[in-house]
């Protein structure tokens, strides 16, 4: 099979396309990662799973890759430079990285000294993103953008931090912010050149494209009117504040999948720019916000997980269209600034599984298959029948033999709830019913133009591959709003796949599972995996490292997963970095309130009162209490199984 098999995984995959370089399968058949996205060395990601299980850091983990960060990063900052040179754009590009995105620490470490050389600022929407941003060592020129909604905490966190020699903006998004601002302002004395500067966040009329359309417009939650705007700045020059306003923000949604939809966004927003500044303001930055989308499906498309642009095109479309508003205005070209999060941290993460089980039968064999069935002389005739519709199918008579079949197998149930079946012969029933189905499968795909009822057949009975993880810590979007992100095995694609399958979690709810796929030409409801061969099989979730580990719930309190950092030396060889362990029961266990010293006492009870009923022997007590203390600081996900107990259910 071999090169010709790696190749039709290739290009059924997409990976060329959503991978943006990053990402590709080898002559192997194993998929590595390029964290420079330059075609230079290779990262083998099942050597990675190899050497961080050395490390005591086993599956489900995230294995994340920095480098690719400061290439997304500059790519961003390079499309910019080739943009304002083609276009003579005078303004500067200022990137700062939305806080909200990803805010595990181990990824804004990343962010603040990947983006130090390049003056990369953050972007924080609450007191507590604040507080973790001022921590950080950020470039004195970077920006330190605070939006979302303030109270007078919030705006004298932007004093303190302007007063430490931080660029704080505090983006007005309501009169009432910019009454706490001046009352602040003037109760405390703040000295001008300690107040930190003031932007407005605009209502544009022009609405973004795919799922987060309705955070623009006019009826988004955010931003001010023109009307509130007018009032706004009657307030800036009453307070003698116009010298603060440096800045003016829109934002129109994140994955913008459209970049027409864009692009007048960018008219409006230049044109109000310029009529504020004729009027005597002088805010020389225009915040684009972000929404820059990321290819998820390699289709490039207005699709709801695609882009129809790069981010080169983003960038030309960004300094043309403002260029030319300013340019027909008469006004100074602003610095333009970014908020782009999701395509900066999207590909620097992926989220590595091992499979548990397959649930469900291999496809049907066109072998001999006289013996599938064990012997039903002795049962009851009805039995019987279900048990010769299926020895006597063929491609002629497949359809009517399954249409008797499915009106039998009602009958028989109802024989069972009666009380005329026993166990043995419903057991029976349903394997002979469940033969049939593959059967009626096997001989419907054959056929150029299967009916839907075969179709939807086929959907029913796709195999389940159990994926050690949990849907909802680690990919929430998958489960809250349809996002596709796209799944491989990490390796084995020199082999041809033999399951349409689909995912299942180890959680204890009937909505973990993924029944939807992306594709480059269209969704699909199925996955091509490989049969168990008795070794470990690891699904890798790739493109995940905007927002899901924001998002992260701990349903069934399984917490958030093991980490490990891999990074590429300049000779191309590489290394795991960091590693930092998952949470641990116990640390799950106290964020509910429970408190472990009282567990473990309640515990030391259980144990006295067992011992005295007699139920454990003497010494026994001991053994169970360090196995129960043990417990407390273990990883809640399962143990991979050996190789040898890999196999399917």
């Amino acid at each position: 099979m071999g090169i010709r098999q790696v190749n039709e995984a290739i290009e059924l995959s997409g990976i060329n396309e959503w991978g943006a370089g990053y990402f590709f399968i080898d002559k192997d058949g194993n998929i590595g990662c390029c964290p420079n996205g330059k075609n230079e060395g290779t990262i083998p990601l099942h050597e990675v799973v190899t050497q961080a299980k050395e490390l005591n850091i086993r599956t489900p983990m995230i294995i994340r890759f920095p480098q690719i960060i400061k290439s997304q990063m500059r790519s961003m900052s390079e499309a910019f430079s080739r943009a304002k040179k083609e276009f003579d754009y005078e303004g500067k590009h200022f990137g700062v990285f939305p806080f909200k995105v990803n805010q595990r620490r181990e990824f804004i470490d990343a962010i603040v000294s990947c983006g130090r050389e390049m003056q990369w600022g953050l972007e924080v929407g609450s007191k507590t993103e604040f507080m973790a941003a001022l921590s950080y060592p950020i470039n004195k020129e970077a920006l330190l953008i605070c939006n979302g909604f303030k109270d007078e905490e919030f705006i004298e966190m932007a004093f303190i931090a302007s007063s430490l020699g931080r660029h704080a903006v505090v983006v007005i998004e309501g009169p009432d912010e910019l009454h706490l601002f001046n009352r602040y302002l003037k109760l405390n004395k703040v000295p001008k050149k300690l107040c930190p500067e003031i932007g407005i966040r605009v209502r544009l009329y022009s609405k973004g494209s795919g799922k987060w359309e309705k955070s623009s417009g006019e009826t988004s939650k955010f931003g001010l009117t023109i009307v509130e705007i007018m009032h706004v700045l009657n307030l800036l020059e009453r307070s003698d504040l116009v010298d603060k306003l440096t800045m003016l923000h829109f934002h129109i949604g994140s994955q913008i999948t459209a970049i027409k939809r864009f692009k007048n966004a960018l008219r409006e927003a230049a044109r109000v720019y310029a009529k504020i500044v004729k009027m005597g303001f002088n805010p020389h930055f225009l915040n684009i916000g972000g929404g820059v989308g990321v290819d998820y499906d390699g289709s490039k498309t207005s699709a709801q997980s695609s882009a129809n642009y790069s981010i080169q095109e983003f960038a030309n479309d960004a300094v043309y269209v403002i260029g030319e508003v300013c340019k027909s205005e008469n006004v100074p070209s602003p610095n333009i600034i970014t908020e782009s999060g999701r395509v900066i941290a999207a590909y620097h993460s992926v989220i590595v599984t091992d499979i548990r089980e397959v649930q469900g039968e291999d496809p049907f064999s066109t072998q001999d298959n006289s013996s599938i069935l064990s012997d039903s002389s002795n049962f009851h005739a009805k039995v019987q029948e279900i048990g010769s519709i299926f020895e006597n199918m063929s491609s002629k008579n497949f359809g009517e033999c399954y249409h008797d079949a499915v009106e039998l197998y009602e009958d028989l149930f109802t024989l069972f709830n009666m009380g005329y079946l026993s166990l043995k012969e419903r057991a029976y029933a349903e394997e002979a019913f469940h033969q049939i189905c593959l059967k009626t499968i096997h001989f419907s795909s054959t056929q150029k133009r299967p009916q839907d009822e075969f179709l939807h057949l086929q959907k029913l009975k796709v195999t389940r591959f159990l994926a050690n993880f949990s849907i909802f810590q680690s990919i929430p979007d998958s489960w809250a709003i349809d996002q596709l992100f796209p799944i491989l095995p990490i390796s084995r694609h020199n082999e041809k796949p033999g399951h349409k399958a689909t995912i299942v979690d180890i959680t204890c709810d009937s909505d973990g599972c993924i029944e939807r796929f992306s594709d480059i030409r269209q969704e699909k409801n199925e996955l091509d995996l490989h049969p168990p061969n008795g070794e470990p099989y690891y699904l890798g979730f790739f493109l995940v490292g905007a927002y899901q580990e924001s998002l992260a719930n701990e349903h069934n309190l399984f917490g958030a997963i093991n980490e490990v950092e891999v990074v590429m030396r300049k000779d191309l060889s590489w290394y795991i970095s960091k590693t930092t362990k998952g949470d641990p029961i116990k640390e799950l266990l106290v964020c509910r309130n429970y408190s472990t010293q009282e567990m473990l006492g309640n515990y030391r009870k259980h144990i006295k009162k067992a011992k005295r009923k007699g139920l454990l022997h003497s010494g026994e007590d001991n053994s169970i209490l360090k196995k129960l203390k043990t417990y407390l600081n273990a990883y809640p996900y399962l143990i991979e199984r050996q190789a040898s107990e890999s196999s399917s259910s």
